[in-house]
């Protein structure tokens, strides 16, 4: 059966795309793992990976490829569907053309294990329709007053308009994972005072100058295999993440089969 999970963030520079990129990789090793880059137009994982894909969502929308097709091979396996970078038009594609596509990865039920969806920060219809497509989701919270703005306006946003009551939050860039903590119930004594919605606080990542070498380099930290301790986190990220519960509702998704 097929899963879902978004990884979102209420505002950009909150390091959501190298943690999507990470926990990817990571899902990789046990099962065949697909990410999307949904950041139509101004995607950038692809540069993370390390690979120069020729293909794009936008070959998919145009009909100018099948999904499958448009699809490539990155490092540890895994499969990739780039963005596209630079590409204005695909900011402002029509419905029909969006339900359209997120209904063509039913095609890939039996070839994907695990479909992991970059979307673009904030709460914007096009984020929106990512995430009410995905059985999870998972959003990037850093210790700012915007990020705490930003994040609550989006679980403001999935709640009232999707009907999401189930949220993975992780904290990122903090000193340590006591102050995660202490961010994640900071930020859950807001949200819950206002919406009865679940947070799941699936843990922390540190401020940490490898993760930022990392990137700067375009190779993976959890595909550095002397950071062993970095890969031991993002396990238990992972293993959290998929012990976490669904949302449930009706609307389209990626794989009519994953909510059961």
């Amino acid at each position: 059966m097929s899963e879902t999970l978004a990884i979102a963030s209420g505002k950009g520079g909150v390091g959501k795309t190298t943690i999507s990129v990470n926990l990817a990789l990571t899902q990789s090793n046990s099962g065949r793992c697909l990410l999307l880059d949904a950041d139509m137009g101004m995607a950038n994982a692809h540069i993370l990976l390390g690979i120069n894909p020729k293909t794009s969502v936008r070959d998919v929308i145009k009909g100018n490829l099948s999904l499958e097709n448009a699809i490539v091979k990155g490092p540890n396996n895994i499969h990739f569907l780039s963005g596209g970078s630079g590409i204005t038009e695909l900011l402002s594609i029509d419905e029909t053309k969006k339900f359209n596509f997120i209904r063509s990865f039913e095609t890939l039920t039996n070839k994907v294990d695990n479909l992991y969806v970059d979307v673009s920060a904030g709460a914007d219809e096009m984020a929106l329709n990512m995430i009410s497509a995905s059985d999870k989701l998972l959003i990037v919270l850093v210790n700012e007053p915007t990020s705490f703005m930003d994040a609550f306006t989006l679980i403001k946003a999935c709640n009232l308009e999707l009907k999401f009551k189930e949220f993975c939050i992780i904290t990122n860039m903090v000193n340590n994972e006591h102050q995660g903590k202490l961010v994640f119930k900071k930020f859950k004594d807001i949200v819950t005072k206002f919406y009865d919605v679940n947070l799941n606080h699936i843990g922390s990542l540190m401020n940490m100058k490898e993760i930022k070498n990392s990137v700067l380099k375009k190779q993976p930290i959890v595909l550095n295999k002397k950071n062993k301790n970095i890969i031991s986190l993002f396990n238990r990220l992972l293993k959290n993440i998929n012990n976490a519960s669904k949302n449930r509702h009706n609307g389209i998704k990626f794989f009519n089969n994953s909510i059961k």
